[in-house]
């Protein structure tokens, strides 16, 4: 039986090495269609994205955070993930619903991706979310949830295998 969402999921991998290739226009938009679609609470669509392409301004976003960011510089495209805090209870789950969306549907088109997180993380001199919502201009009222690099996979990762599954971990009807 074949199940394209767990063939995506065994296949991905977070990619820190990229290529110079660049996205089409056209596989971000497919990408961003699939991120809009993620279910969050209440229905109230809270998720929110920046899409940076230019290189100097993605070299900004990564100095936001103080450890842990370079691995965005050098992809093609950072997804800024982040959430309107006056229409989410739940927005770490709907921001990271839509960020798991966002890194399947990528490798559907074979990119590489890497999650970076920001929610209460250290920045220069604020928190990296203060500093990427100053840097980018987005008002009061949100947080960034985190930073997802796209680009072309300059490093080969071997997929997850049936010997990589801890079926131990599943439970059925109890613990």
């Amino acid at each position: 039986m074949k199940n394209t969402v767990f063939e995506l999921g065994a296949s991905r991998r977070s990619v820190r090495k990229y290529t110079d290739e660049h996205i089409p226009d056209e596989v971000l938009d497919e990408i961003m269609k699939a991120a809009l679609t993620a279910p969050c609470s209440f229905g109230h669509r809270p998720v929110e994205f920046v899409v940076v392409r230019d290189q100097e301004m993605i070299r900004k976003v990564a100095s936001c955070k103080r450890r842990g960011g370079t691995q965005i510089v050098g992809a093609d495209t950072v997804i800024v993930v982040m959430v309107n805090l006056e229409r989410g209870e739940f927005w770490i789950e709907d921001g990271a619903i839509a960020s798991a969306y966002i890194l399947l549907a990528a490798e559907e088109y074979g990119l590489g991706t890497c999650w970076v997180h920001i929610r209460n993380r250290e920045g220069k001199e604020k928190t990296a979310d203060e500093e990427i919502r100053e840097l980018l201009g987005v008002p009061e009222g949100y947080a960034v949830l985190n930073l997802i690099a796209l680009g072309g996979k300059g490093e080969q990762k071997p997929g997850y295998t049936e010997a990589d599954y801890d079926f131990g971990k599943i439970h059925w009807e109890h613990y």
